[in-house]
C-alpha cells in the first residue's frame, strides 16, 4: 500500500496532478468571506417559508444546525480527497479514484452551476426591475438581465482565481449581514405587529400564526430540509477553495468558521422572518414587506449586491469543468 502523505505544510503544497493551476495565495479570512458569500446567495431568503409549512420552532432550529454541520463535514471531505490524491479539482480526484470517464462529474457540476447561474440572473432581473420602478423608471426584466449579464456578470465571471474576488465578497458578505439584521430588527420593532404602521393600511397580508407550534415535526419538514439543503450548497467549488488556500492545513478551520457563520445567519433569519409573518411567509421573504418600508428597499438592494458578487463564484463551477 502507498503511504498516505501527512497533512503538513510541506505536503500542503499546491496540488497539481496533471493540471496547471496558478499559485496558492489565499488566506483564511478572504476565503471565509468568499465561501459565505458563495453559499448564502438567495437561499437565505427561502428559509422562513420552509418553516411556515408547519415545522415547529425547535425542530426548525435543530434541522438548520444539523444540516449546517453535515454540509460543513462533506465540504471538508472533498478537501480531504484533494489532499489524499494530491489533486486540485473534481476531475483530478475522479481520475485518480474512478478512472478517466470524467465527463460524468464535469456534467453534474456544470448542470448544477448553470442552474444556479440562471436563478441568480432571474433574481437580479426581478430586483433591478422592482428598484427602478420604485424611482419611476419602468424597465423590461429581460432587458435588465441582458444588460447586467453583459455589463457586469460576464466581466466578473472571467476571473478564474477566487482569491481575486475577496473584496467583492466582503461587500457581498456585508450585504448579507445587513439583510439579516434588517429582518431581525423588523421582527422586534412592532411595525408588522397587529397594530403596526405597515399592517393597518391593509396593503399587505396580515401575519398569521395558526400553524405555529413548538415541536411539530412531520412531512412538511421536508420542505424546510430541501430549502436548507440548497442553501448550504457550494460544494462544487470545494476543490477550488482547497487548492487556492496558501496553507492547506487551515482548510478545516476555514470551513468550520464559514459554516458556523452560515448556520447562525440562517437560524436567525429563519426565526425572525417567521416570527414576523408566520404562515404567510413568501418563498422570498422580502416580498412580504410593505412597499413603503425603506429598510426593506435597502434589503432588496443588499440582496442584489450579494447575488451580483456571488454569481462569479457559482459560474466558476462551470468553467472548472471545461
Amino acid at each position: 500500500l502507498t503511504p498516505v502523505p501527512a497533512f503538513s505544510k510541506k505536503a500542503a503544497a499546491v496540488p497539481r496532478g496533471g493540471e496547471d493551476f496558478g499559485p496558492a495565495t489565499a488566506e483564511v479570512a478572504p476565503s471565509v468571506f468568499n465561501l459565505v458569500n458563495n453559499v448564502a446567495g438567495a437561499g437565505l431568503l427561502t428559509l422562513a417559508a420552509g418553516m411556515a409549512k408547519g415545522t415547529g420552532w425547535v425542530p426548525s432550529i435543530l434541522t438548520c444546525m444539523c444540516l449546517g454541520a453535515a454540509s460543513g463535514h462533506t465540504f471538508n471531505l472533498i478537501g480531504e480527497s484533494c489532499r489524499l490524491t494530491n489533486e486540485g479539482s473534481f476531475k483530478g480526484v475522479w481520475t485518480k479514484t474512478l478512472g478517466d470517464n470524467t465527463y460524468v462529474i464535469d456534467l453534474i457540476v456544470a448542470m448544477m452551476c448553470t442552474g444556479a447561474s440562471i436563478i441568480y440572473s432571474g433574481i437580479l432581473g426581478d430586483v433591478s426591475k422592482e428598484l427602478l420602478s420604485a424611482v419611476g423608471i419602468e424597465t423590461d426584466r429581460s432587458k435588465n438581465i441582458l444588460m447586467i449579464t453583459v455589463g457586469v456578470l460576464f466581466p466578473l465571471s472571467l476571473i478564474k482565481n477566487l482569491s481575486a474576488l475577496a473584496f467583492t465578497s466582503i461587500l457581498g458578505f456585508a450585504s448579507i449581514v445587513y439583510t439579516v439584521l434588517f429582518i431581525i430588527f423588523r421582527s422586534m420593532d412592532g411595525t408588522y405587529g397587529p397594530l403596526g404602521k405597515f399592517i393597518v393600511d391593509d396593503v399587505i397580508k396580515k401575519p398569521d400564526f395558526s400553524k405555529s407550534s413548538l415541536l411539530n415535526f412531520d412531512f412538511t419538514t421536508l420542505v424546510l430540509m430541501s430549502n436548507l439543503g440548497l442553501a448550504y450548497i457550494a460544494h462544487y467549488n470545494a476543490p477550488t477553495y482547497y487548492r487556492e488556500l496558501r496553507d492547506k492545513t487551515q482548510f478545516k478551520k476555514m470551513v468550520a468558521i464559514s459554516f458556523s457563520i452560515l448556520t447562525v445567519l440562517y437560524a436567525a433569519v429563519m426565526a425572525a422572518g417567521y416570527g414576523t409573518f408566520g404562515d404567510i411567509c413568501e418563498g422570498n421573504i422580502l416580498l412580504n414587506y410593505h412597499p413603503s418600508d425603506f429598510l426593506s428597499t435597502l434589503g432588496r438592494v443588499a440582496t442584489g449586491i450579494s447575488i451580483l458578487f456571488g454569481f462569479p463564484l457559482a459560474f466558476c463551477g462551470i468553467t472548472s469543468g471545461m
